[in-house]
């Protein structure tokens, strides 16, 4: 009995250290965390707790004695705080360790972009535009809608089938309606046209619209490159080149500037995940130290806007043309296939499988709708009184035509 009370002791004396060994061996891992990424309890902690507060570091414990945690590092005036919140938006420790000496050197860096060269000229005298068209990371053509959301934002923007001529441009009207909590808080109808020779898609203006409890209350960040002091500026470069940076408006009350960072970026989001994405920093002299991120994909657009994704995009965008505007091979197959009929309308429609062009044909009090595609193929015809009950294959799905 002894010996085996002894070997039993010795028994609980390994299994102790094993214990201690293991627990030595789980250390405390964090990881990095944007304030675009943070849950809004978090988010509505620190600002109730460091109302003003410029937030200087965040990273999150994903291993340790408190898995899930957010550990932050805070500047309030001329003192930093280091501030412990849970995962539920709990304020947990708060303690100052510092005086804003280090930060002071972050601002300086920060306003290093003031002295940057941001490109302001862009000798719009000597370019042609065009309301309609898009390059490789936005699209301007009637029709075209993103979402973006995040917890408590929507915005839904939308190219119109609209116009406005903003001194000798004729631009296109892109409507934006943001939403908090579901409510409507601002509408604008932003002025876009593309030049034709760069692709480079300009900003002209914007009407903006307050609301507050379903009314307008103020037009907050108006201009038009038309008024006094302002001029057009570059939303999208037709040719995107890392570093670059250009002012995107010029206006005694609106200077946003972009500076492009990455060009290599993939992203995740709602509506799916996207590579060769850009990303583009936007400052502005107006507002030392905001900084905001964007995230651009090919053939979409806007993506990311700091804690707004993309949700929806619609695929099927369509336009009205005129037959002067159409490439050579497609109205030699029109003059073929039209005979004696009156075109009404051209519309040119691009989906997701290719470009293809709808004439309106009236002939004998009858209609019909020629389809044609980008390369001047013939796809066939749709009859307004197709009632037959017979199935057409889709002209869509013949050809693919980018």
């Amino acid at each position: 009995m002894r010996f085996t009370g002894i070997r039993i002791a010795m028994m609980l004396l390994v299994l102790s250290a094993l214990v201690a060994c293991n627990a030595a061996e789980v250390q405390e891992k964090k990881i990095t965390v944007q304030p675009s990424e943070l849950p809004a309890p978090v988010r509505k902690a620190i600002e109730e707790a460091f109302p003003g507060g410029k937030i200087l570091g965040i990273e999150r414990e994903v291993q340790g004695e408190d898995p899930g945690q957010y550990d932050f590092k805070v500047q309030l005036q001329d003192k930093v705080y280091e501030v412990e919140v849970s995962p539920a938006g709990t304020l947990i420790e708060a303690k100052q360790v510092g005086e804003a000496v280090e930060v002071d050197a972050g601002d300086k860096a920060r306003s290093a972009d003031d002295d940057m060269k941001w490109t302001d000229e862009f000798h719009l005298a000597e370019r042609s535009f065009s309301p309609t068209g898009r390059n490789r990371f936005f699209v301007l053509e009637p029709g075209y809608t993103i979402v973006l959301e995040s917890r408590s934002e929507k915005v839904i923007i939308t190219v119109l089938d609209q116009t406005k001529r903003i001194g000798s441009v004729v631009t296109r009207v892109v409507e934006e309606r943001e939403f908090e909590d579901g409510e409507l808080v601002e509408v604008s109808r932003n002025f876009f046209a593309i030049c034709t020779e760069t692709a480079d898609v300009f900003y002209f203006g914007e009407e903006v619209d307050d609301y507050e409890d379903a009314k307008v209350v103020g037009h907050g960040g108006a201009w038009r490159a038309d008024a006094k002091n302002c001029k057009a500026g570059i939303m999208m470069p037709g040719t995107v080149l890392l570093g670059a940076r250009h002012y995107q408006e010029i206006a005694p009350n609106a200077m946003d500037r972009a500076e492009v960072i990455a060009d290599d970026v993939m992203m995740n989001t709602p509506a799916g995940t996207f590579t060769n994405c850009i990303r583009v920093k936007e400052t502005s002299p107006l507002e030392p130290g905001d900084i905001c991120y964007k995230t651009y994909a090919p053939g979409i657009g806007l993506i990311q806007d700091e804690d707004l994704l993309l949700t929806a995009w619609s695929k099927d965008t369509e336009e009205t043309v005129d037959l002067r505007a159409l490439p050579r091979a497609v109205r030699r197959t029109i003059r073929k296939h039209v005979g004696s009929g009156e075109i009404t309308e051209i519309e040119k429609k691009r989906t997701d499988k290719g470009v293809v062009y709808e004439i309106e044909v009236t002939e004998g009090g009858r209609q019909r709708d020629i389809l044609i595609s980008a390369r001047g193929k013939y796809l066939g015809v749709e009859a307004e009184d197709k009632k037959d009950g017979k199935e057409e294959d889709d002209p869509y799905d013949r050809e693919d035509d980018r």
